[in-house]
């Protein structure tokens, strides 16, 4: 997993400020970078080129939530920010388990309902491409003022919508790390219901685990229980850190479930 955690900060970086370049310098770098565009979910379904979209679909069903953290741009936004915890002291805490919420399928509902129907307001919003879009924009906002003028928004619209979403990120990646790719995010909530029957999972090998709780205080997704040995991976976005930190080499990335070998009571001999 160590190994894995690397290629997914390389890629995560390189994403990452690709994508800023794209949006905030313009067309002068828009053809070299074409392929941060080209290999988001979105922008692939808007241009008909539903191929890419399969292959992501199918990646997930292997590997689980790889794209939201090293290809989604958003998920590495709110990553930066997250190391900002340890600065802010009522931030400066270890993560927790908390169960899933189930308003992410309300709104991955009306994400789809608006979609079909034609309403832009809430994909404008809540869908990482254009939340990267406006805030990358806020950066050289006469590079995107065709591109909102598209969408039906001035450049006043755009740049309040970067500078909202920005703040909100802000907010999300301190309080709860990848709080808006586990809640909000309708891309996030689709891949996550095909990631709870994908190829390979994390998972906690009881018998080695010995309730350091590192796996848990780490997890930006707030995804795992240790005391029941639980990951829920439809919210785990295969950042790695888990594997990092721990110290006996009890949490793997892996095909088959674990199942305690150690049993939890053994039959005694009866005095006579």
């Amino acid at each position: 997993m160590k190994e894995l955690r690397i290629i997914r900060i390389i890629l995560a970086v390189i994403f990452f400020v690709g994508v800023v370049a794209y949006f905030a310098i313009g067309i002068s770098v828009q053809k070299a970078l074409g392929f941060v565009e080209d290999l988001q979910i979105i922008p692939s379904m808007i241009a008909n080129c539903l191929g890419v979209t399969v292959v992501w679909f199918c990646v997930t069903l292997v590997l689980g939530r790889v794209y939201c953290s090293s290809i989604c741009p958003v998920g590495t936004f709110q990553d930066i920010f997250r190391h900002g915890r340890k600065l802010v002291k009522p931030f400066n805490k270890p993560f927790k388990y908390r169960p899933g919420s189930k308003m992410r399928f309300y709104i991955m509902g009306v994400y789809i309902f608006c979609i079909i129907v034609g309403v832009g307001a809430v994909p404008f919003w809540i869908e990482p491409w254009s939340i990267i879009r406006n805030i990358s924009g806020d950066l050289h906002p006469s590079a995107e003022k065709l591109e909102w003028i598209r969408l039906g928004v001035g450049m006043t619209t755009g740049i309040i919508a970067g500078a909202v979403s920005a703040i909100l990120l802000i907010i999300v990646g301190l309080v709860t790390g990848r709080g808006f790719c586990t809640d909000i995010c309708p891309i996030g909530t689709a891949l996550g219901c095909l990631s709870n029957y994908t190829l390979y999972h994390i998972e906690i090998d009881p018998d080695r685990c010995i309730n350091c709780m590192r796996c848990e205080d780490i997890c930006r997704s707030q995804c795992i229980k240790v005391i029941d040995r639980y990951v829920d991976n439809s919210r785990c976005v295969r950042c790695f850190d888990c594997g990092h930190v721990c110290p006996n080499d009890a949490i793997r990335f892996q095909i088959n479930r674990n199942r305690r070998a150690t049993p939890l009571m053994t039959r005694t001999t009866q005095p006579s």
